[in-house]
């Protein structure tokens, strides 16, 4: 049996035995996600185990590795954009 869950297009198909160690997204998170996007960043997961997200404004292999703490931290604090992202990263 699997579990699907679906964020802004991005499937992870996880086992039930990662099921019960799985954390959903707040709801805060979710508007992360969404202010990024909007901004026309790139987000992708780079590792769960670590909750940690790549986000990228152009080109593939360039970008910068956020924790979700950190971006909502930058979102309250009203830096969420790219050139906050740059000064964590």
């Amino acid at each position: 049996m699997h579990a699907e869950i679906v964020q802004f297009g991005t499937a992870l198909l996880l086992n039930e035995a990662q099921t019960s160690l799985m954390v959903l997204p707040t709801t805060e998170f979710h508007e992360v996600l969404t202010d990024l996007h909007e901004q026309g960043l790139t987000v992708r997961l780079h590792s769960h185990e670590n909750d940690t997200w790549h986000i990228a404004d152009g080109g593939l292999y360039s970008g910068y590795v956020l924790s979700s703490r950190e971006l909502i931290e930058l979102r309250r604090a009203k830096k969420l954009n790219i050139q906050g992202i740059k000064e964590l990263g």
